[in-house]
């Protein structure tokens, strides 16, 4: 496969973001901008892909007095809205920075503005957890009816995702199928980060208050779902929260892990190896010390996974974000738990949970369903980025 950047992780993103045209999430002109990002210079990929977002706008603000169509509208808004999303990818050095707030508020803004323009727009709901609210988007399918009931699609992102991508990722895919589609955040997305909620190994902390929202309101909001037909998706660290929630929620139908991630800290240690004595010896001070050593030397993976992991976990100590990766496991007979259809998906050069996916499938048993992705397919990457027609196909 072509590189599209030297910097394999600036590559391996525009891939996932160039997965999503089909679905409008964006278009070739992403590539056009690749040769001005500087490789593992975080501002310059922030730059590009925040000046792309306002120029895709400027194309319907230029010429006043024109009346677009809806359609030309929504995916203007759309591409705005996923590249404000993409320069955001690399901020999260400082937490302060005001040019994160700035992103979060236009990709919002421009997604909401298109989801406006769709034929059925989603509707936006607040819904009550333990300790926190959770922010779902629901999608009535064209064909769903209160006589025509249809199977519903949950969808989640994983470390670093949000709910708007995974619209594009998964959820315009299904709805053209005729599902419903809720996508959702929750303990480490954007949205409650904002609120100071940090990533937690409980998924059922999050699934389970969706699903008994949905039956709760079914006789007068959701009549248009199936009840008995939800089934619960999980993106990239996804993959663990989607099947840990399944242990746990039997009112699922089928859980889909794309792709498995069966142990978060061994995925965690891959990145950040040197500290793994002070791991092993229980010294939180070292670990810390360890893991703040050398910044101007580290990888771009490695500058993103210090990033992210104390911003989505908010925690400042990596030693007590490590406590929560290493609760992040399906050992433990938590994945002899899943008792519905689980499909995991393995991508051949999956650069983060390299050989997961397998201990998933031994974990869960003979419910589960094993499918690995190649070069073949054009979609051998980290959850099949890249490949438009994803699981779907």
């Amino acid at each position: 496969m072509l590189q599209l950047h030297p910097a394999l992780n600036f590559h391996y993103e525009t891939m996932r973001a160039l997965g999503t045209v089909p679905y409008n999430g964006a278009d070739t002109e992403i590539l056009s901008i690749m040769p001005k990002i500087q490789p593992g210079d975080f501002n310059s990929w922030y730059t590009e892909w925040y000046n792309l977002a306002q120029r895709v706008l400027s194309t319907i603000n230029a010429t006043k007095g024109v009346t677009y169509s809806p359609a030309t509208l929504r995916n203007v808004f759309f591409r705005a809205s996923h590249y404000f999303f993409v320069a955001d990818f690399f901020l999260h050095e400082n937490k302060s920075d005001p040019r994160m707030e700035n992103c979060y508020s236009l990709w919002r803004h421009y997604f909401d503005k298109a989801n406006a323009l769709l034929d059925i727009p989603g509707t936006h709901h607040s819904i009550p957890a333990e300790g926190f609210q959770i922010p779902a988007i629901i999608f009535r399918a064209a064909g769903a009816s209160s006589v025509n009931p249809r199977p519903t699609l949950l969808v989640g992102g994983g470390f670093e995702s949000n709910m708007e991508e995974t619209f594009h990722v998964f959820g315009v895919a299904a709805l053209q199928r005729d599902y419903n589609v809720i996508i959702y955040e929750g303990p480490g997305h954007r949205a409650l980060v904002n609120q100071g909620i940090g990533s937690t190994s409980e998924w059922e902390k999050a699934v389970p208050p969706i699903v008994d929202y949905v039956f709760a309101h079914k006789e007068k909001d959701f009549s248009f779902i199936d009840t008995s037909k939800i089934g619960l998706v999980g993106m990239s660290l996804g993959g663990y929260l989607a099947a840990r929630a399944a242990a746990f929620e039997p009112r699922l139908a089928a859980v889909m892990c794309v792709d498995g991630v069966y142990d978060f800290l061994e995925a965690a240690f891959k990145i950040f190896p040197e500290g793994k004595d002070a791991w092993d010896r229980g010294d939180a001070k070292e670990f810390d010390r360890v893991f703040e050593t050398g910044r101007e030397e580290w990888s771009t993976n490695r500058r993103w996974f210090h990033d992210d992991l104390k911003y989505t976990f908010c925690k400042e100590s990596a030693y007590e974000a490590f406590k929560i990766c290493e609760a992040m496991s399906l050992g433990g007979g938590v994945a002899e738990k899943i008792g519905m259809p689980a499909f995991v998906g393995d991508a051949a050069d999956d650069m983060f949970f390299e050989g997961q996916s397998g201990r998933v499938v031994e974990g869960i048993g003979e419910n589960a369903t094993l499918k690995r992705f190649g070069a073949d397919q054009g979609a051998q990457l980290h959850c099949q980025s890249g490949w438009g027609v994803g699981v779907f196909g």
